[in-house]
């Protein structure tokens, strides 16, 4: 049992911190950028990831290895039904997306509001696709507790990212920036200080 939960903190702190998917993958950096303007609306997006990733992750697992994968052994072909693998994860994302959309519309309409674009937008945030995609290649995450503890980690690590990224936006929003960094460059060197930021993490794992 302690072994069981060593190895799923390992997975949990792995995606969260040393390995984030955006600030080490660099997946989803649209909304990244484009939402962090704001703490509220920054940890709002944040917390529609983080369920959009997990439920994802958790459907198409099953999908997968319920569906996909049986089926295609009784074809004599594992990978007879590969190609279906990418138009089931767009769907169930797309599906999850639709869902928040709805929750959000009509339980806080100034955030949804506030969102604008970037809230459909969660459908290509390819964040998600990358973490569905990892679940599906990489073994260690072919058990399903094991996939889900991956998929909500990477959410809660998008979260984190784009919530300490949307604190430092606010605190720069009234200090005296050189004119040659204002606007964008000033956002993207903070987005790589912290990335360089998240290397120290990496030394969990050793």
């Amino acid at each position: 049992m302690t072994l069981g939960i060593g190895t799923l903190m390992g997975i949990f702190l792995s995606v969260a911190l040393v390995n984030n998917l955006v600030l080490a993958g660099f997946l989803g950096i649209c909304p990244f950028l484009g939402v962090s303007r704001k703490i509220d609306m920054a940890f709002g997006m944040g917390c529609d990831v983080t369920f959009v990733m997990t439920i994802s992750g958790v459907v198409t697992w099953l999908i997968v290895h319920g569906i996909l994968v049986p089926v295609g052994n009784a074809l004599g072909d594992p990978e007879a039904l590969f190609f279906l693998k990418y138009v089931a994860f767009i769907m169930v994302i797309a599906s999850m997306v639709q869902l928040v959309e709805m929750y959000v519309r009509k339980f806080f309409p100034p955030l949804y509001t506030a969102f604008g674009v970037f809230l459909p937008l969660i459908t290509t945030n390819c964040a998600i696709l990358g973490a569905c995609l990892l679940i599906d290649m990489k073994p260690e995450y072919q058990n399903l507790l094991n996939a889900t503890v991956f998929a909500f980690g990477g959410g809660i690590g998008f979260m984190l990212a784009i919530t300490l990224m949307a604190g430092v936006r606010e605190h720069i929003r009234f200090s005296d920036v050189p004119k040659c960094l204002q606007g964008p460059a000033i956002t993207l060197l903070v987005a790589g200080i912290l990335a360089l930021a998240f290397l120290g993490f990496a030394g969990i794992g050793s």
